[in-house]
Order: C-alpha cells, then structure tokens, then sequence
C-alpha cells in the first residue's frame, strides 16, 4: 500500500465519524438562493448531507477507461473518436416516452430529495423543455429551451440566467445557463421534445430524510424582490457593511527583489480572512503575474502555493476578472478576493517574488473577521496550480488538475492555456475534453461532462471575452486560432461536496497535434486532516511565460 492510498483509508474513517444532523428548516427555493450569497457557507460541510450528480450528453460509448483508446489515428474531416474518448457528445439522453401524446426525451431522472443547481446546454431554439417534479403528470415548468435558460429572462432574470460569451456573439452560438435552483421532495424528470443536442445538467441529490419544498411557479413569483436582493450581491452592487469586530491588515510599496517574501500574519483565535486584495507592478507585468506566488498557512499548514494571476482568474493576462467572489481591475492592477478563509489559531499570507525581475506590492490588505470554527464542519480554504509545457496533443488522455483526500468541498477551476494550432476555425479548438469527476472512490465518474467549453458554460469554442458572478473568459483568441485563453468557473451552490476523496479530471483531446502550454487551478475547502497531490514546483513559475508560438515551441 502506497502513502497515498494509506491517506485514503484514514480519510475514509475520519469521513465514516462525520454527523449526519439536519435542522428543523427545509431545503427550499428560497433557502438555496440566499445559500448563494452566504460567503461563509462553503467554508463547513453541509448538515443536510448531499452530493452532486450531473445527467448530461455525453456519448455513452464512453464506458470503459481503455488506454488504447487514446492512440492517435488520423483520419480525414471530424475525428469523433471511440471508447473512453468518444466525442459524440450530442443527441445522447436516457429514454424516449410519450406524455399527453408528445413524444419527450428524457434528459434528466432523479428520486428522492434533491435540487437542481445548473442547467447548460447549447441555444437551439426548437423544442420544449418540461420539468415534472414529484411525479406529477403535469410539468412545474415548461418553456422553450431558449427562453428557460437564458435567451429572453422570461422564467429567471440576469445573473441566473444568461448567454455567454458576449452579447456580440449570435446567440446560436451562445452558452445557455440557469443557475436559479428548482428543488423537489420526490423526484425530478427533465425532458424535451426537441433535440437533445448538448446539455448539462447538474443537481443536488440529497440523504433521505432531508425535508425539501417542491418547486412551484407560485413559489417564484413572490420571490421577485428576494432574487432582485441577490441579483445585486451577486454582482457585487451592494454596499459592504462593515463589522464591529473586522480588522484590516496592510503594507503598501514593498519592493521584493528575485526570492525575496512579504508576509502578513494574524493571530486572532477563531477568526477568518474575508477579503484579500494585493496590487502588483513591474517592467514585465505578465511575467510578474505568474512568478509572483501566493502562499497561506491557517493553523500551521500549507494549503495555497499557487501564481497571482492564477489565483485570481486572470492567469498571466492584463485582463479583467469580475465574478461574485474574485475581481480584478484592468486598469489598476487591483485584485480582490472574497472568499472566506478560516482559522481557529493563525493565519499567514506570504508574497514571494520567484522571478528574475524586481516587483513592487503597491497595496496589500488582508480584512478579517470572528468566525465560529466548528470542530466537525469547518474547513480551510485551499488552492492548487500546475502547468505542463509544449504537452503533445497527438494522444487523448485525461490530465488530473487535483486529487483529495478528505473531506470537503470543491468549489472552483480555472485554466490558462497557449494553443499553438494555426488552422483555422473549429479546427483550431483545443478543448473537446470532457471533465470527469470521481466522489468518493468511485469508478465511472458521476460527472461526465460534454467538452471543456460547456463546464466553463460557454458554447461552440467561442473566442468572445465575457464576465457573470459563476462564469468568465477573460481572454479567449486561442479557441479559434494559435494563441492564448483562459477560462473560469466558481461552483456556489453547485459545488461538489466529497466526503472520502475528490478526483477532478480533464480530457486532453485536440482533432491535431498542436503542442500547447496547459496550466490548471483548483480551488476547494478541505477539512485540516485532507492531503492532495499537487505539489509547489517553483521551476515552473518561472519559466518565461507564452507570448507568441515559438515560446511553446522553442521549449
């Protein structure tokens, strides 16, 4: 037995001792949107024990992990592949059956307590999508696909709904994305008697037990205000109100020399970082981005080693970044970050310049609050980065971004990636892989996703910048031609909760050999015991980031 499957056996121990305690209050329509916007709510595992399951398109000859699967065949137009690797992820849906004399596919099935969380899929605007809840004959929600999921906001208003990329964009090309939840006591169906083409679908599947109120439309309509409420936080359009027990922490124009550190420390019990913001300058901006690294300690240990840029969702990039929980200033250089950090002891947050160049921290402040650390719940936050230079794309496989083991809850990934393809078009498309997801020792992933564009919640390789509190692509001219991207998502009320282990993979799957550069950010809450396997590698860091071709080429 290896270290690391000795960790898993004591993970699993310390998971079977969890508590499974549920409150009074049930799970609701109402209660999942406020959860939203609680920032203090990834931080402990959930009393009301769930996990998240997705029902999607992806192409069911997809059964069997075979590595043989993955050697490279050339062939002439689309390369679809077979097996483990099969791309046809479209059209693909659990059965066919007639309701009232329509013939529906069905997309989605699930019984017992649970919530929908997130809805993509692709903009056809044929068909209907009917959600029956609770084994009722007659559907709580039917509404074209176009309409439900974003195109028209006439069942969610903006962010719950929306497209991406960017409303420049033909919305047939467009992403559609419902984030609003529609829990349900008994069971849940999704169908449509249009085509299924690509959708994802993801839902809380919760313990028995677990008391749920039934999505209605009644429900929705008084709850405007409420999702007005949240609609701003989201955003980030309402004020702060600051605390009479917050404290902020900074230095400003520290100038780091090659190895040198800057570090902050507190060292209130029971405490939490809320906010962390940090303004960067240097000659090389870009490079300053990725060889610039964040590192946290909370309570002694090491769970953050991970490049700024990176950390904040802008990669190497001069871009923007405004989501609900991190924000970047184009202008300023100002980056903020607003998930809560908690500790019962101390905390530390070191700035550590690994390049070669000199870089000033114009502003660093760290704000932090008293927080109520529970013995069996809470969680430190945690943040892992990797990148794999001039990586062959002649052979399919599945690059793991993060294994955990533990307990806790994954709540967000981000790439940067430098294309070298010079073909044109669809051609040029880098991300046909699939995410894969394995809870909890599982053998077949129980989210398998349909292409690396639809877990970031775009469509059709679109190359558009875009922003909304889940999702963004700060830049994105390398998914249609030799360049760079990078892509973000923040999971809030669809994290992935795992109670033994986490194992998050990604197909690496191109129709060419077209050598990329490929760098991967997870971020997740894990309980103080939790192990992973991304290890700090500062050579990596300081390798000259990818401008052009030749700086992937010429290794």
């Amino acid at each position: 037995m290896n270290k690391f499957s000795k960790l898993l056996t004591v993970a699993i121990a310390v998971s079977a001792s969890l508590p499974s305690l549920y409150a009074n209050s049930e799970i609701s329509l109402e209660s999942l949107v406020k959860k939203m916007v609680d920032r203090d709510a990834l931080t402990k595992l959930d009393s009301k024990k769930y996990l998240m399951k997705a029902a999607t398109s992806y192409d069911r000859q997809s059964k069997v992990n075979n590595p043989a699967d993955g050697i490279y065949k050339p062939a002439k137009g689309r390369n679809w592949s077979k097996g483990w690797f099969a791309n046809r992820d479209f059209h693909q849906f659990i059965r066919e059956e007639v309701n009232n004399g329509r013939k529906e596919k069905v997309l989605m099935e699930d019984f017992g307590p649970g919530a929908v969380t997130r809805i993509w899929s692709t903009a056809q605007k044929g068909g209907t999508i009917r959600v029956y809840l609770d084994g009722s004959k007659t559907p709580a929600i039917e509404m074209n696909r176009h309409e439900l999921l974003g195109g028209s906001h006439k069942f969610a208003p903006y962010p719950f709904a929306f497209l991406a990329s960017d409303d420049k964009t033909n919305p047939d090309w467009r992403g559609c994305n419902l984030y609003l939840p529609i829990p349900y006591q008994k069971s849940c169906k999704i169908t449509t008697d249009g085509a299924a083409a690509y959708y994802n679908i993801w839902y809380r599947e919760y313990e028995d037990g677990v008391k749920v109120k039934t999505f209605t439309q009644e429900q929705l309509n008084n709850n405007k205000e409420l999702l007005k409420t949240v609609g701003n936080k989201l955003l980030n359009n309402t004020k702060e109100v600051k605390t009479a027990t917050e404290k902020c922490s900074k230095v400003d124009n520290i100038t780091l020399k090659p190895w040198e550190s800057k570090t902050i420390s507190i060292n209130d019990a029971d405490s939490a970082v809320k906010k962390f913001a940090i303004q960067l300058e240097a000659k090389n901006y870009q490079q300053a981005l990725r060889s610039t690294v964040v590192t946290m300690k909370f309570d002694g240990k090491q769970t953050v080693w991970t490049p700024a840029g990176a950390l904040f969702g802008i990669g190497y990039s001069d871009e923007k970044n405004e989501t609900f929980y991190l924000n970047v200033n184009q202008k300023s250089h100002l980056m903020t970050s607003k998930y809560v950090m908690p500790f019962k002891k101390n905390a530390e947050i070191t700035i550590t310049n690994y390049g070669k160049q000199a870089v000033t921290i114009k502003k660093m402040a760290i704000v932090s609050d008293k927080y109520a650390w529970e013995k069996s719940k809470s969680m430190y936050f945690n943040a892992t980065w990797f990148e794999l230079r001039n990586i062959s794309t002649k052979h399919k496989w599945d690059l793991n971004y993060v294994t955990v083991l533990g307990a806790g809850r994954y709540v967000g990934t981000a790439i940067t990636i430098f294309n070298t393809c010079p073909l044109k078009n669809n051609q040029t498309w880098w991300g046909e892989g699939d995410e894969k997801v394995y809870v909890d020792g599982e053998m077949f992933p129980s989210i398998f996703g349909t292409g690396t564009e639809d877990y970031f919640g775009y469509a059709y390789c679109r190359p558009q910048r875009f922003w909304t509190p889940f999702i963004s692509q700060p830049r994105g001219e390398g998914n249609k031609k030799a360049g760079y991207s990078n892509n973000n998502r923040y999971h809030f009320i669809d994290d992935i909760p795992f109670y033994e282990s986490i194992k998050f993979d990604m197909e690496v799957w191109h129709p060419f050999d077209a050598p990329m550069n490929y760098a991967a950010t997870t971020l997740f809450y894990a309980r103080p015991n939790a192990k992973n396997n991304i290890e700090p590698n500062i050579a990596q860091v300081q390798n000259k980031v990818a401008l052009n071709r030749e700086d992937v080429l010429d290794k």
